[in-house]
């Protein structure tokens, strides 16, 4: 599961996160712990929770053309940028940054 931090500012809330999921994905389903987005693009599964003020996801993907690959993965982007406050470039700096600390 990919742990994503939140840019100060941008609020680890339910409400916030279900109103991008509606925004990006058209819909999700609530399980008691885990929100789901089913056959979006190239996903077939995305459960995404909100814990200790960091948003945690796993996505199971099904494989299809490029172009809807790009345009799933531009999606998912878009979403996490909009939720978190972090572009693709600085989430991957931080990643590396974790890394880093782990070693």
């Amino acid at each position: 599961m990919r742990e994503y931090r939140f840019k100060r500012g941008f609020k680890p809330t339910a409400e916030r996160l279900e109103e991008m999921l509606n925004k990006h994905f058209g819909g999700f389903e609530f399980d008691g712990e885990y929100y789901l987005v089913k056959n979006f693009g190239a996903i077939e599964v995305l459960k995404l929770k909100l814990e200790n003020k960091r948003l945690y996801a796993e996505s199971k993907t099904k494989l299809t053309d490029d172009e809807t690959a790009l345009k799933t993965l531009k999606a998912y982007n878009k979403f996490l940028e909009e939720l978190t406050g972090y572009t693709a470039k600085e989430r991957q700096k931080l990643l590396k940054k974790e890394a880093e600390k782990e070693d």
